[in-house]
């Protein structure tokens, strides 16, 4: 199902059964109105067409393709969901320390580091990481980075992999 708005936003959702979904363990965050506002009304339609099932999201395996304002072009960013609700703070705010971003987003702070360091430290550094580590520390700070250019127009933004142990 497609959801559209005026302002051009659009929501597609997969529904999979429980038993074709691999397990996944529920990641949550802080979404963004516009956001929570789309689930809201799936959900509302979901239910409606199929009473006595129960619809569980999962915020970790979420895409979303973002519109960046660039100072000398405008892109698009196939991001994760954790990723559009770090970019979307960046609405509001020029620079933000870790803390904030914290707090606004209510990402558990090792998915959070991951996203931070996918924004700032990838191949696509749409964030500037202060101090330039390689490591995301509770008391850096990050601005959106507006000089950003890339010769396409649409660009992937991978998150970090996690390094498995035993």
């Amino acid at each position: 199902m497609c959801i559209r708005d005026r302002h051009g936003m659009e929501l597609y959702v997969n529904v999979l059964t429980t038993g074709y979904w691999p397990t996944y363990p529920p990641v949550e965050a802080n979404l963004p109105a516009e956001l929570r506002d789309y689930q809201e009304v799936f959900n509302k339609y979901y239910l409606s067409k199929h009473s006595g099932r129960r619809l569980m999201w999962q915020n970790s395996l979420g895409l979303c393709v973002v519109k960046c304002k660039f100072k000398k072009a405008t892109k698009e960013l196939v991001v994760s969901l954790f990723q559009t609700v770090v970019l979307m703070l960046y609405n509001d705010a020029d620079k933000l320390t870790y803390e904030d971003i914290e707090k606004a987003t209510g990402i558990e702070p090792k998915e959070l580091k991951r996203t931070l360091q996918s924004l700032s430290l990838g191949k696509v550094r749409v964030l500037v990481k202060e101090p330039k580590t390689k490591e995301v520390n509770p008391t850096d700070t990050f601005a959106f980075h507006y000089e950003f250019t890339a010769p396409l127009y649409r660009l992937r933004i991978n998150n970090i992999q996690l390094k498995e142990t035993k």
